[in-house]
């Protein structure tokens, strides 16, 4: 029997044409970033083999990001297509289906890669990466505006103007409103979770062979395994949403398979590694002898005859640390005396304990924050009876603690794999990527709770459950932030060891411009705050953008009600996004060329750090204001604090619109802009190397970072100089039913002035 609240899909015949027309910008906004991205790959130093091969990737990465969000948007609209009744008893099936649907379509071709590929995998998959950035970085540039488009209209206009709830069908921002969750919940999760993937795996083999050879590529696959099987687990254990338990069963639903799992990994690490680091297949990545001149001397030396000496001399380490200075090849001998005093098995499952603990934390910390019975929500309902913006700042000022405390959780982990690693820099970075992984395995057990708000948030949903699924999301999402910060900073490790790796520069400057990575050194300082800078320019491109679509919106959702029109027509809307979307998207990818080339090389790793601490902070926070404001809303639209139609209901539904378009243009982004500035700086940094190695002239150097700054800049003009809804008083007679709220007496104003039917009245 059909569920007789069942809304079917295929009776709104502009969903295929608004969703198509996303989607086809998405992909043109992805070529047309991702061709001039193609070149200059191409150029970065190598032999032709490897630029062929680091071109063929991030094609391959490219096409991976418009896929992933195809196929989520697709998945999506089969899971609406289903009684609500029906997709409550399936959460836990549908969410898994949509999780590990794009995980494997990121594991796919990290797995090919390593098969033919093997220890050598670690660059190419850099690249492809790079390209699933671009495409997902595509999806969130374009589909915040879209968000925006759908709370303006049905929020806006169809609940606080009109009293209309804002998905039902006499609101004619519903459908748009629709649009805009099946994009963000759909394609660009499945991109984000494709991304994710392959920068994990990147980052896992990258640095991981050098210090842990074999087993450096196999822990990767174990922990891209494991999330799998995770996300598939999330389908057998039952989310049980009992008569006044729907929360608790939602976060036990999640809790079961992702403390099993999170634990299973860390025991499969622990027990499957070897314990003696001697011990690890060195051989089966060519790692049989020494090279390094710092070890073996001006000839390679065998590995089974050097690590007698080398545990001989560990027993004493006090007396050659007190013999070695800071360069770099004392440094290179001394870790690797110091790796074999560790314990891999030890070491990883620690990281990858030490990432899913904190994971699991940030999780619930954000969560809490989303409780519509929690203090947070509660006093961003109570401040918005004032009627104004303040409710809003009740929401953004209790969860800016949140933010803090979860972005403490990251800052803990690198201070644990400080000490696990023994103080071996490279170990370090290997760590860390292993950290995000056991953090995404942890994540994904939640695959039921990132499903709901999508799923269950809807009017045929029992009020109960769709109380609870409206924010259980707000926690896996914000962990999700959490292990794109693990995934970006380990791509430290490639800058550092190119910069450290280059020979010396003709000038004082220049050399201390390539290798002064210290912290008094301005060059690095200048790219910290180039990577704030590029933070906060993104925000603004977004933000405008939003604020553009969405005053569009409004006027022509109140044209289309004062003209009794059926339908609110916006595809001219969405087309234009396509000039908005670049701006995100050409600062974002040409802001690491301008620190590198502008600030000089050692500017980089500066410029990665400032960047991910950045957007992981300001993303938490959005993430919970978000999720707090919109339980707010909730609270006063089920009879609390006034009820609707009261003031604290207008102000909360403004609050709403407010933190709802923060999270969408910076915790959305968040992801994706981390890890696209980290790869760019990662593949571009060979080129940054021997521009100053081989003496070319400084101002060649300049003269391409000017350049990307004249690029950055025309874009934006072109952008800002797009056409936008007149929101002045010289409209005349149309002025006052669009822009006036309207009396009783005032009923009968319509848009007469505006026809576009009857000419004589025009």
């Amino acid at each position: 029997m059909a569920d007789p609240d069942f809304r079917d899909l295929a009776a709104d015949p502009g969903l295929a044409r608004r969703l198509g027309a996303q989607l086809s910008t998405v992909a043109s906004v992805t070529v047309a970033v991702g061709i001039p991205a193609l070149v200059l790959a191409y150029l970065v130093p190598g032999s032709t083999d490897q630029r062929l091969l680091r071109s063929a990737m991030l094609l391959a990465g490219l096409l991976l990001g418009p896929l992933a969000a195809w196929r989520g948007v697709a998945l999506q609209i089969a899971a609406l297509s289903i009684g609500p009744s029906r997709r409550e008893a399936l959460l836990g099936r549908l969410g898994a289906l949509s999780v590990t649907g794009a995980l494997a379509l990121g594991v796919l071709p990290v797995a090919i890669a390593v098969w033919f590929l093997r220890e050598q995998a670690g660059s190419a998959l850099v690249a492809l990466a790079g390209g699933a950035a671009i495409g997902a970085l595509a999806v969130r540039v374009c589909s915040a505006p879209l968000e925006t488009v759908g709370a303006a209209s049905a929020v806006l206009v169809g609940t606080d103007e009109n009293d209309l709830e804002p998905d039902g069908e006499d609101n004619l921002g519903a459908e748009h409103l629709l649009t805009a969750r099946i994009i963000r919940h759909g394609g660009g999760r499945a991109a984000d979770l494709v991304l994710l993937t392959t920068a994990l795996a990147a980052g896992g083999i990258l640095l991981g062979v050098p210090v842990l050879a074999g087993e450096g590529i196999l822990v990767v696959l174990l922990g891209l395994g494991a999330a799998m099987l995770t996300a598939a687990a999330a389908a057998v254990v039952p989310h049980r949403m009992n008569d006044g338990q729907e929360r608790t069963g939602l976060r036990m639903g999640g809790l079961i398979p992702a403390v099993l799992s999170g634990a299973l990994t860390v025991a499969a690490a622990a027990l499957w590694l070897p314990t003696q680091y001697k011990s690890l297949r060195f051989d089966h990545v060519g790692m049989s002898e020494f090279t390094d001149p710092a070890v073996a001397g001006p000839q390679p030396l065998p590995r089974e005859e050097m690590v007698p000496q080398i545990e001989q001399a560990t027993q004493d380490m006090g007396q050659w640390i007190s013999v070695t200075d800071d360069s770099r090849d004392a440094g290179a001998f001394l870790d690797v005396l110091t790796l074999h005093t560790v314990s891999p098995s030890a070491v990883v499952a620690g990281a990858i304990g030490a990432g899913a603990l904190a994971a699991l934390l940030a999780l619930l910390l954000l969560d809490a924050t989303a409780d519509r019975r929690g203090e947070t929500a509660l006093r961003a309902a109570r401040t918005s009876r004032t009627g104004g913006a303040l409710g809003a700042t009740a929401a953004f000022g209790a969860t800016a603690l949140s933010a803090a405390l979860a972005l403490a959780l990251l800052l803990g982990v690198l201070g644990v794999l400080s000490v696990l690693s023994a103080g071996v820099p490279g170990l370090a970075l290997a760590l860390l990527a292993y950290s995000g992984l056991g953090a995404l395995v942890v994540t994904l057990g939640f695959a039921g709770s990132l499903a709901a708000p999508a799923l269950l948030d809807d009017p045929g949903t029992e009020p109960a459950a769709r109380e609870a699924a409206a924010s259980a999301g707000t926690g896996p999402r914000s962990a999700l932030l959490l292990v794109a910060a693990l995934a970006a900073l380990p791509l430290l490790g490639p800058v550092v060891t190119a910069l450290q790796a280059a020979p010396r520069a003709a000038t004082v400057w220049e050399d201390r411009a390539l290798h002064a990575l210290t912290p008094q050194a301005l060059p690095l300082l200048a790219g910290i705050g180039m990577g704030v800078v590029t933070v906060l320019l993104v925000i603004a491109s977004m933000l405008d953008a939003s604020r553009r679509a969405g005053a569009a919106a409004v006027v022509e959702t109140r044209a289309t009600m004062l003209s009794d029109r059926e339908h609110v027509l916006l595809d001219d809307l969405t087309y234009g996004l396509r000039r908005s979307a670049l701006t995100p998207l050409t600062v974002a990818l040409l802001m690491p060329v301008v620190a590198g080339f502008g600030l000089g090389p050692a500017a980089l790793p500066g410029f990665v750090a400032g960047l991910v601490l950045t957007a992981a902070g300001l993303g938490l926070w959005s993430h919970g204001a978000a999720s707090a404001m919109r339980s707010a809303l909730d609270l006063i639209s089920a009879g609390r604090y006034g009820g609707p139609g009261s003031w604290g209901h207008s102000g909360a539904l403004s609050g709403a619109v407010l933190t709802g378009v923060m999270r969408s243009s910076i915790g959305a982004v968040a992801p994706a802009l981390m890890l696209a500035g980290a790869l760019t700086a990662a593949i571009a940094v060979p080129s940054l190397v021997s521009m100053v190695a081989d003496d070319s002239s400084p101002f060649l150097r300049w003269g391409v970072a000017v350049i990307a700054l004249v690029i950055a800049a025309a874009v934006w003009v072109a952008s800002a100089a797009a056409p936008e809804v007149d929101l002045e008083d010289e409209l005349e007679d149309s002025s006052k039913p669009l822009f006036a709220r309207r009396d009783e007496d005032d009923r009968e104003l319509t848009l007469d002035a505006m026809s576009w039917e009857d000419d004589d009245k025009r």
